[in-house]
């Protein structure tokens, strides 16, 4: 077993990683983070190969489940939430004395990526969800905004997951928006960040199922006429080269 840790600043990472050498090497991550000057906004979690287990709350300190349906399998230890508030004020009080030390170090700051796909199959009508992903960004605050059709939509249909990290203390996040697909209605999210001139918007139409059906067999179709064009071209050029040679 191996146990690294790693510090950064603006804002101060405090991770232990656990590796075990058993059918392959995985990853469990227990993370702190909180920013310079931004209280309130620290996270505490605990993440297995890349996939968040639980968060506690910011305020109370409780260990919220990623994934409640399966709550029933496992309980969180009762000293995670007094080991929270530890973490997460062992993180503020050390930011000030570690930029310091290391002579104020400039801050590390990475452009997001982001990308928009629905939870489930698209069916007209029926409920679903839209989800917002965006990754590889530093330092880990992003606002993300929804519209639908150029307006903004209710946020009491939006949610949002806690900063995940990646290996090399980047962050993703997810929004989710539950909606209910109707055919030409364009959605965006918009991303804002600190390292971004303008938000990192993308768009998504909701498409009829036969328009779909339609412009998957007009692919094919193109598909299948550029392959026709390919042999009935090398048939010309071996069919030249013989008559060369005769």
């Amino acid at each position: 077993m191996k146990c690294n840790m790693a510090v950064k600043l603006f804002p101060v990472l405090l991770v232990i990683c656990l590796s075990k050498c058993g059918h392959g090497k995985h990853l469990l991550r227990f993370l702190t983070f909180c920013q310079k000057n931004v209280t309130g906004d620290g996270q505490n979690d605990i993440e297995f190969d890349g996939d968040q287990l639980l968060h506690t709350d910011t305020f109370t300190h409780q260990p919220v489940q990623r994934l409640p349906e399966f709550g029933d399998e496992w309980i969180p230890d009762a000293g995670l939430a007094p080991d929270s508030w530890v973490n997460l004020g062992t993180c503020y009080y050390n930011i000030p004395r570690a930029i310091a030390g290391a002579k104020s170090p400039a801050e590390n700051i990475a452009s997001p990526t982001s990308m928009i796909h629905p939870k489930q199959e698209i069916e007209i009508g029926v409920p679903n969800t839209l989800i917002c992903f965006v990754k590889d960004f530093h330092p880990p605050t992003v606002t993300i905004i929804w519209t639908r059709n150029e307006e903004p939509v209710d946020q009491m249909v939006v949610s949002q997951t806690q900063y995940y990290s990646n290996q090399d203390f980047s962050f993703n996040t997810a929004s989710y928006l539950e909606f209910t697909p109707q055919v030409n209605d364009i959605y965006s999210c918009s991303v804002g960040h600190i390292s971004l001139q303008k938000p990192l918007t993308k768009f998504w139409e909701v498409k009829d199922t036969d328009q779909q059906l339609v412009e998957t067999a007009l692919c094919v179709c193109g598909v299948i006429l550029g392959l026709i064009g390919v042999v009935t071209g090398l048939w010309f050029i071996v069919k030249a080269n013989k008559s060369c040679q005769a």
